[in-house]
């Protein structure tokens, strides 16, 4: 293994630990947004959500509050785009359709270990935004690619 990829290893390593600790264990401190206060983290008291867009359409429409709604969406998209981007470094044969099996993969992950750990609920919409934030990431990697290998 060259020292490149042993060193996008270490970072992807160091990524997953913050995320299983966002995502999965919700240790995440209170957030400030102006004189807003947010605190996330605990376990949610109701069944699992297998209807996929049965959260994301009331979010959308700003019924929990857009504030609210933007959080849950851009957080659950966000915190798995760094996964899109790391992966093309770390796997040189990967393309489009292994990021496709990858994405989904990568959020069912995450909601099945919640619910082995009994720290959260399954939440189909939580795996579809979370593959969405792996799809983007390779997206922006294939960007900044294109961008490097044109400027040389």
């Amino acid at each position: 293994m060259n020292s490149k990829k042993a060193f996008y290893l270490g970072i992807l390593g160091i990524y997953i630990g913050i995320l299983l600790k966002i995502m999965v264990f919700k240790q995440v401190d209170t957030v400030h947004l102006g004189h807003m206060m947010f605190k996330f983290g605990g376990t949610q008291e109701r069944p699992a959500n297998l209807i996929p867009f049965s959260t994301i359409i009331p979010y959308l429409l700003g019924r929990n509050g857009l504030l609210i709604g933007a959080l849950n969406i851009g957080g659950n998209i966000l915190l798995l785009v760094p996964l899109g981007i790391l992966s093309p470094f770390i796997f040189s044969k990967i393309n489009w359709k292994k990021i496709l099996l990858i994405a989904p993969l990568s959020g069912l992950s995450i909601e099945l270990l919640q619910v082995y750990l009994h720290v959260g609920i399954f939440d189909i919409d939580d795996v579809i935004l979370n593959g969405l934030g792996v799809i983007l990431g390779y997206f922006f990697f294939g960007i900044y690619s294109k961008s490097s290998t044109s400027s040389k």
